[in-house]
């Protein structure tokens, strides 16, 4: 089994949440940037909430604090690049938090009965 430590995890995260709109903010040109951090906001960012919920289902005691990190990263993140702290940053960091505590609960619900049919 692969272990993910917590500097990964970090690194991605930050790659993918900060790094990722910034150069769309910065670089594309301003027709695109809507359409661009819509399709980051709407699915890429959840995808990788549902990912980072099931590594941090392998190991729940050590990798619980897995879950908060795109939360926490993208309401920091997004408030310093649009240079302020607007209430939907909050709403869809708790959103991110809501989908990576969901899948990791039904994660850990599919192990139990994995476990309790092959046992």
């Amino acid at each position: 089994m692969m272990k993910v430590n917590f500097f990964e995890i970090l690194s991605y995260t930050i790659a993918l949440i900060t790094l990722c709109p910034y150069v769309i903010v910065t670089y594309l040109p301003k027709s695109t940037i809507a359409a661009s951090l819509f399709i980051l906001m709407y699915l890429i960012n959840p995808v990788y909430c549902v990912m980072v919920g099931i590594v941090a289902s392998k190991d729940v005691k050590n990798n619980l604090v897995y879950i908060f990190l795109p939360a926490i990263i993208f309401i920091i993140s997004y408030s310093i690049i649009f240079k302020s702290l607007e209430f939907g940053f909050i709403f869809y960091g708790f959103v991110y938090l809501i989908i990576s505590t969901v899948t990791l609960l039904i994660t850990l619900y599919i192990k139990k009965r994995k476990e309790e049919l092959y046992s």
